[in-house]
């Protein structure tokens, strides 16, 4: 949310929960999730930035969607790690699986890059595929391998990679796919931005509007994203002074001292959102007071990760819902 809520102080307007239905040259017409409303917005410049859902809207564009997967796991499993891990693939020369200590009591293992095929659905499951090949990747390196029901949690996202291969052909495996970003303007002028990596974004966006300005002729000047902070962002002397708790700090920056502040007034907010998870009932009132959480979902699977363990999830829905009715 922290992008978000940065584009929005220079003067963004950002619709959730708002699905695009078709792109032109000059507008969009989308359709609200919540209400079923449809719409049209216009627009100087579209630029698609839709991921896996890119090809639906714009003629002519093959992604390919690839599938990874995360294990969850309490830290206490493979006791106390100072650092990841990167484990390799065996027969692969240059695939790995990461062991990602997260800091709140679980471990994140992973991940997988498999091929979706058929219909794009908004949230991927996780076969029974994916999580017995991360544990046979993490069980060659560990005396006593992770049994199946010790994983407590996974979840998966879609990587949007574009499809150069020739129409009919088999293609490349996807994990042999460039991650490379490509910026693609249709011949009625839509820009389109699809692969790339997350730790890349910036240069993404840069990239795409670029495109979109140059396409459309508008006046612009240059990019300012390279020096522009996000919201909450300080420099490391001035965050170490906060009168807040390093936990908070390092989440939300200089924001920290005023969603600590919530706790203070009232200390029930201080507590848990369940036991032995470091989250607090006040950092979900901020998000829905400050981050747009409108649903036990966003609370729970976006803003906060409690609910990538099914049992963490349903302990803390109760919670949720008391803090989007206080709001």
């Amino acid at each position: 949310t922290a992008l978000a809520r940065t584009a929005a102080a220079h003067g963004a307007r950002v619709l959730t929960r708002v699905r695009a239905l078709r792109l032109a040259a000059g507008g969009a017409r989308f359709r609200d999730e919540l209400t079923g409303e449809e719409g049209e917005i216009r627009a100087r410049a579209v630029v698609n930035a839709t991921g896996v859902w890119a090809g639906g809207l714009v003629e002519g564009l093959r992604v390919r969607p690839s599938r990874g997967t995360h294990l969850v796991l309490r830290s206490r499993r493979l006791g106390s790690l100072p650092a990841g891990l990167h484990i390799p693939v065996p027969g692969e020369t240059n695939r790995f699986v990461l062991v990602l200590p997260q800091g709140d009591g679980r471990t994140y293992v992973g991940l997988t890059d498999e091929p979706v095929e058929g219909e794009i659905p908004d949230e991927p499951d996780v076969p029974e595929t994916d999580i017995g090949f991360l544990l046979d990747v993490l069980g060659s390196v560990l005396d006593t391998p992770v049994r199946r029901d010790e994983v407590d949690g996974a979840f998966a996202g879609l990587r949007p990679l574009l499809d150069t291969s020739a129409p009919g052909s088999a293609g490349e495996r996807t994990s042999d796919i460039s991650r490379r970003h490509a910026v693609l303007t249709s011949g009625e002028g839509v820009v389109t931005v699809v692969g790339g990596k997350l730790t890349t974004y910036r240069r993404m966006a840069e990239d795409a509007v670029d495109a979109a300005v140059a396409a459309h002729r508008l006046p612009a000047g240059p990019s300012p994203t390279a020096a522009l902070p996000l919201v909450g962002a300080a420099e490391p002397a001035a965050l170490r002074r906060l009168p807040a708790p390093t936990r908070l700090v390092r989440r939300y920056g200089t924001e920290a001292t005023a969603v600590h502040a919530l706790a203070e007034r009232d200390r029930s907010l201080a507590e848990p959102v369940i036991p032995g998870h470091p989250v607090t009932r006040a950092e979900l009132l901020w998000a829905v007071r400050h981050e747009a959480a409108l649903v036990p979902s966003d609370l729970l699977d976006r803003r906060t990760r409690i609910g990538v363990v099914p049992h963490d999830r349903a302990e803390a829905l109760e919670t949720a819902r008391e803090m989007l009715a206080r709001g």
